[in-house]
């Protein structure tokens, strides 16, 4: 019977098998990461005075993120070992950029400013000119988001944290039109609302962030 996994996040050992709770954890910390909801209550206050091109631009975005995202899981670990770099520092480094980014949002009410949560919510005249930058990148496809998704793919060998990695993107993916549309058409939050929202968010991605800073020390003192 093959050994399962510790089930601690990013915490797996050469030849043990990936398990499902390392698959659900890795999935609520892309999602929570490039969050689908609260993006879509910005894009819809962003495209107020464009909603007949809404599709377009979500289809842009949608584009823009997964190749971002999924080159991060494909190609992440290999430029890291490319360059020299502990598997577990990167890790602790993450974490360590995961736990501010949750800290500002579960203090501040709103997304990150390593996310470009500050120029992304700026109203512009067109939507189209900020579809890729900042919107797609870094508000969704940001360093924090990148950097899960790297610490994801090189926490198993064997392509097996690589596999994990694109199964949690390609959930977020599908999440994010998903998301991005049914609340512009449907969802209505009052700015109080919205702020709850993303502190609940950044108390997820603190301890998510938490949660790869330990599992990086640990993988750093054993490597």
């Amino acid at each position: 019977m093959a050994t399962r996994a510790t089930g601690s996040l990013f915490t797996l050992r050469a030849g043990m098998e990936v398990d499902l709770n390392f698959y659900l954890q890795s999935i609520v910390a892309v999602v929570v990461i490039t969050d689908p909801l609260t993006r879509g209550i910005f894009f819809r206050q962003l495209t107020a005075g464009e909603p007949e091109r809404r599709g377009e631009f979500v289809r842009r975005i949608t584009i823009v993120v997964a190749i971002t995202l999924f080159g991060a899981a494909l190609i992440g670990r290999e430029l890291l070992d490319a360059l020299g770099i502990n598997l577990g520092a990167f890790g602790v480094a993450g974490g360590l950029i995961v736990t501010l980014m949750g800290f500002e949002m579960l203090f501040g009410g709103e997304p990150s400013r390593a996310q470009g949560g500050e120029a992304s919510r700026e109203q512009p005249e067109s939507f189209d000119g900020s579809v890729v930058v900042p919107y797609a990148i870094p508000f969704i496809a940001g360093p924090g988001a990148i950097t899960t998704v790297i610490t994801i793919a090189a926490s198993a060998e064997n392509g097996q944290g690589t596999i994990v990695a694109l199964v949690a993107v390609a959930v977020a993916v599908i999440l994010l039109p998903i998301g991005h549309l049914l609340v512009s058409k449907y969802i209505n939050l009052s700015e109080q609302a919205e702020g709850i929202v993303t502190k609940i968010g950044g108390l997820l991605i603190t301890t998510i962030g938490i949660q790869m800073v330990l599992s990086g020390i640990q993988r750093f003192f054993e490597g």
